[in-house]
């Protein structure tokens, strides 16, 4: 015997608000290619604690003087593929000139993406190998890290000079120091990322 249909009107907004609470915390979303919908598992804690770092370290730059941007780090930045087919990606941290003040001027102030993979997810891994640096190499990102957690390793890509593609600047693994080129001009300290397991 099937269940009665629920209807909106039978739920109240605390119930609406612990349904919304709980798919928050469980689902990532991104529109990658034409009808294709990532739903996403949260990142382990591998992840979460190789992007808090990042973070750390960019703040930690700025706070001690070894750069003067106080960079904005976004970790919720749902990134817009400009061929206006509505598809979009939310990077694991977008690095933004402070300066920006209108959302226009903010996607130009991007000067750097941070991609971390999630071995337990091989689309979401293909997709921030070689689909998304196209992308963002197409829309002028100055520079792409890629970490990719399942081979422990780091590396950044900048724009080649007069094409819209990227080149590797440098690469290394887990425990060398990542070194930002201009203008981030700041280090990241990779020692105690932890390995995926």
């Amino acid at each position: 015997m099937s269940q009665p249909a629920v209807s909106l009107d039978d739920i109240g907004y605390q119930d609406l608000r612990i349904v919304a609470d709980r798919l928050l915390e469980t689902t990532r979303v991104e529109y990658v290619d034409e009808g294709v919908l990532l739903v996403m598992n949260p990142p382990g804690i591998e992840h979460r604690r190789i992007v808090r770092a990042i973070v750390d370290d960019a703040k930690r730059a700025f706070y001690t003087g070894a750069v003067t941007v106080n960079w904005a780090a976004d970790e919720n930045y749902q990134w817009d593929l400009p061929d206006g087919s509505g598809r979009f990606y939310v990077p694991d941290i977008v690095f933004i000139h402070p300066g920006a003040t209108t959302a226009e001027e903010e996607r130009t102030a991007i000067v750097l993406v941070v991609e971390v993979t999630s071995p337990t997810s091989p689309d979401t891994v293909l997709n921030d190998r070689t689909t998304k640096p196209v992308q963002y190499a197409k829309a002028g990102v100055p520079l792409y890290l890629l970490v990719d957690q399942e081979l422990g390793r780091w590396t950044i890509f900048g724009l080649a000079e007069g094409w819209q593609r990227y080149q590797m600047a440098a690469d290394g693994a887990y425990g060398e120091e990542i070194n930002l080129p201009a203008p981030l001009n700041f280090s990241l300290t990779t020692a105690g990322w932890p390995r995926w397991k």
